[in-house]
């Protein structure tokens, strides 16, 4: 018993802890502590969820929502992987990117989505916009850093042996620079999801944002509470599956210690 729990600590743990989190919950609201309109409960969050899961809603706006977070996501990996990995090989064209990068980053992406909308209209379009704009930076940002800083004795040493520049991006460039990019991934991940939500609260006609927003303004807390935790609980999967990327890639790896 003793060898099991060693063996799988974090991950009993963490259900400890979420048990002990929900057992208060419960325990905060049915004592009185707590209204059940402010915070509902577990319990009656489970009966809910039943509710939607059979009437199709959760599958419906689920599928939705995860489309256009996949699409915005998968964009910006691709324009941001692309972009950052051309501005490691010339400075021209990191100093061509950098203005309109952290303009997106510093500026409030949201405040765009009148812009958005006049261009692309209401709907999944104008929503994979703003999730895209949401996560192209950080993968952008970590792609050029985790390149930029890879080994330099390697990098000499693979030189010194005829090397050529693709042998030096495939096999030293991006396995050095494996966890800089998975943190870059993890950053997006968030940010997409963040600009799904966002945009489906305040213009969608379908989609989990547009759930929370719906029960939200006729104050059903229990059934807006459901579509919450089904927001928290896909970014915590995206997040794991990362995590177990990495993890994959390890052995793959190169720097110093590897």
């Amino acid at each position: 018993m003793t060898r099991v729990f060693y063996r799988h600590q974090a991950l009993l743990s963490g259900l400890i802890s979420f048990a002990v989190i929900l057992l208060v919950w419960q325990l905060v609201v049915d004592l009185g502590f707590v209204k059940a309109f402010f915070l509902s409960t577990p319990t009656r969050m489970a009966t809910e969820f039943m509710r939607q899961l059979k009437t199709g809603e959760i599958a419906a706006n689920l599928s939705i929502s995860l489309y256009e977070f996949a699409v915005g996501l998968g964009l910006a990996i691709a324009a941001g992987g692309v972009c950052g990995v051309l501005a490691s090989w010339s400075r021209t064209l990191e100093a061509i990117f950098e203005p309109f990068v952290w303009f997106t980053y510093s500026s409030p992406t949201i405040a765009f989505y009148p812009m958005f909308i006049a261009w692309l209209g209401l709907g999944a379009p104008t929503i994979i916009a703003i999730a895209f704009l949401f996560a192209v930076t950080p993968i952008y940002a970590n792609t050029l850093s985790g390149i930029k800083n890879v080994d330099q004795d390697l990098t000499r040493a693979a030189l010194s042996f005829g090397a050529r520049k693709t042998d030096l991006f495939i096999k030293i460039a991006l396995p050095g620079s494996v966890p800089i990019l998975v943190a870059g991934l993890r950053l997006a991940v968030g940010r997409a999801l963040t600009g799904v939500v966002a945009a489906e609260l305040f213009g969608a006609t379908a989609g989990l944002g547009f759930a929370i927003a719906y029960y939200g303004q006729k104050l059903k807390t229990t059934e807006m509470m459901v579509n919450l935790v089904l927001i928290v609980i896909c970014g915590v999967i995206c997040t794991q599956i990362l995590s177990l990327l990495e993890a994959a890639t390890d052995k793959w790896r190169t720097g110093p210690g590897r």
